[in-house]
């Protein structure tokens, strides 16, 4: 539901998937947001679509193949997975006729990217079958620059190879047709596709749809000039606008604020003077003060920045309140509702307020003093604790819990829950605790590369 431009992401890949003649749609929605995503759909007909939605129970983890499992009385017929963070212009039907004369069990839609060592890379024989998977390979060892799109042709009895609802596409379910000698197929293209998972993916594809709406076309955004102002925005005499960007209603841009490329101003946000914006979007009702460089960056819906802040390359979450004078250095990322005092330098996650931080005991109501509120917190605590809290606590499920809740990481809480798993004890638990945080805060704090 994040917006790219006038609409939400999912609006996009839906009016795609339209436009290449696929009308009967199903998705799996959870989570806090699955009535919003529904609210806004509908039943699809809007985009000449037929919608049906199956909702994965609350409290169930699921994998990204499990969830198949839930739509299995529906899938009775060749079908097509779509990952919804996606963005794409590849022609997915000449995927599923690729799928049909290479009378494949499954075709995954692969991509050629610069580098490939933080992707899923497939490895391809003559006949464009699959015969190996390397997981985020060093350069040495790359055998392909074709990595996987998120989108996948399958047939309905691929749905029997699902173990449990755990089990994940890249994982579990591919590996095991490997194993099993069935045919996995590859079909490669070279149209344009981005995962907007990542903040340089979600601003790339940011920078697709505004350039789309920014020129003639065939009408698939919508008619839009090179710079789409709505009427109801103010704007100073003195405010520039390069563009092309998106203003939207109620959008206040005061005189001698800059709007440079690829910016979109979601409805009822501010502009002070003496702001410069580039390559970023500002969502609803956020407020940015005099004197600011935003680049490359997302400012979260009602969040107010105050005077003479820097921010690149970086997240600020909802709610937030960022001091005057503050600088936010590439790749941080701020939690949701935050204070940031004045003259502050930020570098890296700043996770949760300390009604949310998590708390360590050794048991019940037996607290240590030790508490966390942001990443680099919760490792030191986890370095320094004594390893009754962290047994007690992994047992509980109270990290899984934290991060899934307060993070909102599903890949970090999956990572910890694999280890409760496992059954690791003492201080194997606690080294592996330790690897499995700072790896996850990496991945985050660090852009992924554009491919």
């Amino acid at each position: 539901m994040i917006p790219l431009g006038p609409e939400p992401s999912i609006y996009y890949l839906l009016s795609h998937l339209s436009r290449e003649g696929f009308d009967d749609i199903v998705i799996i929605v959870g989570g806090p947001l699955k009535s919003q995503i529904i609210g806004y759909l509908g039943d699809g007909s809007k985009l000449g679509l037929r919608i049906t939605y199956e909702v994965e129970p609350e409290g169930l983890r699921i994998g990204t193949a499990g969830s198949l499992k839930l739509a299995e009385h529906l899938l009775d017929d060749t079908f097509l997975v779509a990952q919804a963070d996606t963005l794409t212009e590849i022609t997915l039907k000449e995927a599923v006729n690729f799928h049909r004369v290479h009378a494949a069990h499954a075709t995954i839609v692969l991509t050629r990217v610069k580098d490939p060592s933080n992707f899923g890379v497939a490895v391809l024989d003559e006949d464009s079958a699959i015969i190996e998977f390397q997981e985020k390979p060093r350069t040495e060892e790359m055998r392909s620059n074709l990595v996987s799109t998120g989108f996948y042709i399958m047939e309905p009895d691929s749905l029997d190879y699902i173990k449990e609802e755990k089990w994940d596409f890249a994982k579990d379910l591919f590996p095991k047709f490997l194993e099993l000698r069935k045919k996995l197929s590859g079909f490669a293209s070279d149209a344009f596709w981005v995962d907007i998972g990542s903040l340089n993916g979600y601003l790339k594809g940011v920078r697709y749809v505004v350039e789309k709406a920014s020129r003639p076309h065939d009408g698939n955004y919508g008619k839009l000039p090179c710079s789409s102002i709505d009427k109801e925005a103010q704007l100073g005499r003195q405010a520039q606008i390069i563009g092309p960007a998106l203003i939207e209603h109620g959008v206040t841009i005061e005189d001698g604020a800059k709007i440079r490329q690829y910016c979109v101003l979601k409805r009822n946000s501010r502009v002070s003077t003496g702001t410069v914006l580039d390559s970023s979007v500002i969502m609803e009702r956020a407020t940015i003060g005099s004197n600011c460089t935003i680049i490359d960056s997302v400012i979260g819906q009602s969040a107010v920045l105050q005077e003479n802040i820097t921010v690149e390359g970086s997240i600020i979450g909802p709610g937030c309140v960022i001091g005057d004078r503050v600088e936010v250095l590439k790749g941080s990322r701020i939690w949701p509702n935050i204070m940031i005092g004045e003259d502050k330098i930020v570098n890296g996650i700043v996770a949760a307020p300390l009604e949310k931080a998590f708390y360590f005991y050794t048991g019940f109501g037996q607290y240590t003093g030790l508490l966390a509120a942001t990443i680099e917190n919760f490792v030191e605590a986890l370095q320094k604790v004594n390893i009754e809290s962290i047994e007690f606590h992994s047992k509980r499920r109270d990290f899984e819990r934290w991060t899934r809740d307060v993070l909102d990481s599903n890949d970090l809480a999956d990572g910890i829950e694999d280890l409760r798993e496992r059954g690791l004890t003492g201080e194997e638990l606690r080294c592996r605790l330790i690897e499995v945080t700072k790896k996850w805060a990496d991945t985050i704090s660090s852009p992924r590369i554009d491919v």
